[in-house]
C-alpha cells in the first residue's frame, strides 16, 4: 500500500491524484458492497430489528473510525507541511545573511559567494527534484559545494583577526544551513506508517462490506459510491501533502533560489 502512495504521489499532478482515489474508492466500495450482499448476506434474507439496528451501529461506528485515521492522517500531514514551511525559511535566511557577510568582506569572498550561488543553485533544482522522488535523498552537487564553500570560508576566516565578530559569523551560518539541509531530508520522508494504510483500507472495506446488508439498488449503489468517492478524496489529500517537496500543494524552490537575492 505504502509503495502504491509513493507511486501516486511521484508521477501525477494534485488534481490526478484526487481524481483517481476518488475513483478508486467508489468503484472499490461498490464492488465490495455487491460481493458482499451477492455471496453473504443474502443467505439471511429474514432478520429481526435487533439485527438491523446492530448492523446499523456497526456501519456507523465503522464510518466513524474511518474518519478518525483520516483526520489524524490529514492533520500530521499540514503540521508537517507547516514545520517544513518554517524550516526552509530559515535556512533561506542563514543562506541571505550569509551573503550579507560575504559581500562585505569584498573580493576576498569572491570564491566563497560564487560557491554559495551554486549551492542555492543546485539545492533549487537538483536536491528538490531528489526530495520529491521515493525514496528521498540530498543532492551530491550540493553537498560538493557544500564542502567547497566550508573550505573557502576557512580561508577567510585565516585572514580575519581573531577578535573579528564575522568570523564567528561565517561559521554559524554556514552550521545552520548545513544542519536545516538535513532536516530537510528529515522532513521529506514520510512518517505515516504503513500500518496506517492498511487499517483505514482495512475500515473502508468492512463498511463498505456492511452497506450490501439489503439486495443492491441504483440509488443505494450510487449513494454508496459517493459517500466511498468522499472518502478516496481525502485519502488522496493525504498523499499529496504526504511529501512537502513535490512543487503543487508544498514548499516552492523559490524560497531558496531566492535567497541570494535579485
Amino acid at each position: 500500500m505504502a509503495a502504491l502512495v509513493d507511486a501516486l504521489g511521484n508521477h501525477l499532478p494534485d488534481l490526478a491524484i484526487l481524481v483517481v482515489t476518488a475513483l478508486a474508492f467508489a468503484l472499490f466500495g461498490g464492488a465490495v458492497a455487491w460481493l458482499s450482499h451477492r455471496f453473504w448476506f443474502r443467505r439471511w434474507p429474514q432478520h429481526g430489528a435487533f439485527d438491523d439496528k446492530l448492523a446499523d451501529t456497526a456501519h456507523t461506528s465503522l464510518l466513524g473510525l474511518s474518519a478518525f485515521v483520516l483526520a489524524l492522517m490529514i492533520t500530521n500531514g499540514l503540521s508537517s507541511l507547516a514545520r517544513t514551511d518554517t524550516n526552509v525559511g530559515q535556512e533561506g535566511m542563514s543562506v541571505h545573511r550569509l551573503a550579507r557577510e560575504l559581500d562585505a568582506l569584498g573580493p576576498a569572498a569572491g570564491a566563497a559567494k560564487a560557491k554559495l550561488a551554486a549551492y542555492v543553485q543546485d539545492v533549487s533544482g537538483d536536491e528538490w527534484r531528489r526530495l520529491a522522488a521515493a525514496p528521498s535523498t540530498l543532492s551530491p552537487l550540493a553537498q560538493a559545494d557544500l564542502d567547497t564553500l566550508w573550505t573557502d570560508l576557512r580561508e577567510l576566516q585565516k585572514n580575519l583577526p581573531s577578535s573579528d565578530p564575522v568570523r564567528g559569523d561565517l561559521t554559524h551560518y554556514a552550521e545552520r544551513i548545513e544542519t536545516l539541509r538535513q532536516t530537510r531530508l528529515a522532513d521529506s520522508t514520510s512518517n505515516i506508517p504503513g500500518i496506517f494504510w492498511l487499517i483505514l483500507v482495512v475500515f473502508v472495506a468492512a463498511t463498505s462490506f456492511l452497506a450490501g446488508r439489503e439486495a443492491p439498488k441504483r440509488f443505494g449503489m450510487q449513494v454508496n459510491m459517493i459517500h466511498m468517492a468522499a472518502i478516496g478524496l481525502a485519502v488522496g489529500l493525504v498523499i499529496i501533502l504526504d511529501n512537502p517537496f513535490r512543487g503543487q500543494t508544498s514548499i516552492d524552490p523559490a524560497i531558496i533560489r531566492n535567497a541570494l537575492g535579485p
